[in-house]
């Protein structure tokens, strides 16, 4: 079975399953259903504590048969990046909204000025703006 790590997003032991079980549901509604024999799930990652000891944490990894698919790389891809967003803080998110509504501003008007600048080149009268 491979297994490849996408993230972890727990803050409070008691709400840990409930949290990672709602950001594997907004992965699959963001990155469509997986392929055939891959899935999104809460797997377990060890590390090793200051004394000695190994202590395990569940994670969200895509997770495939190995026998069934090869490693589905533009899924893990698309549920990291997916998982990027879930995990943005709501002011990281607000900026990126507003950069996306200033580049679409910028956008227009550089099509405004393009189209004035072919008119005028072409002579061709404005369009009337509905």
């Amino acid at each position: 079975m491979g297994r490849e790590f996408v993230g972890d997003c727990f803050t409070d032991a008691e709400f840990e399953t409930y949290e990672m079980e709602l950001a594997i549901k907004y992965l699959k509604q963001e990155c469509g259903e997986p392929p055939r024999g891959v899935d999104v799930e809460i797997t377990w990652e060890g590390a090793e504590i200051d004394n000695g000891q190994e202590t395990q944490y569940p994670v969200i990894s895509v997770v495939w048969d190995d026998y069934e698919t090869g490693y589905p790389r533009d899924y893990v891809q698309k549920c990291i990046e997916a998982f990027e967003r879930f995990d943005l803080p709501e002011e990281i998110q607000e900026q990126n909204r507003e950069r996306r509504e200033l580049l679409s501003d910028l956008q227009q008007m550089w099509d405004s000025i393009g189209d004035h600048l072919l008119q005028k080149r072409h002579n061709i009268k404005p369009r009337s703006k509905p």
